[in-house]
């Protein structure tokens, strides 16, 4: 069976990604993975950087399986803590990965020209092929 792998944050590209996976690869396993980077996380007042994050990646997650379920499928879900575009590296390589499909930037707002910095780096780096949507 097909691996895919969408990288989410919360943003509407990713948003985009995950409805892209489902059309592309509609009997392919879905892995849906967001990485907690704390020190780009602000902080609300009652809550460590941590638990900030983690709580904002679960909702991302939570949203990522209702989108599924619209869709009629079934997704496998991921909240790692780490490098974000290392970590989605060394993903696709311990869940044997066949493709990834991503949104092209983030939420983070520090986009390059034309591709996000992480979309990019993993673009680059990464040994299966990699669907970037717009």
């Amino acid at each position: 069976m097909t691996r895919v792998l969408v990288p989410v944050d919360g943003s509407s590209r990713a948003t985009d990604a995950l409805q892209e996976a489902f059309d592309l690869f509609p009997d392919a396993e879905i892995h849906v993975l967001h990485v907690i980077q704390v020190t780009r996380i602000p902080s609300e007042p009652e809550t460590t950087p941590y638990e900030y994050a983690k709580e904002r990646g679960q909702a991302f997650l939570e949203d990522a399986a209702t989108t599924a379920d619209t869709h009629g499928r079934e997704i496998k879900t991921a909240l790692i803590e780490g490098h974000t575009a290392r970590t989605i590296l060394r993903y696709i390589d311990e869940h044997d990965i066949d493709h990834v499909v991503m949104g092209s930037t983030g939420r983070s707002g520090m986009s390059r020209v034309l591709l996000g910095s992480v979309a990019e780096a993993v673009t680059r780096r990464s040994p299966v092929s990699v669907t970037i949507v717009r």
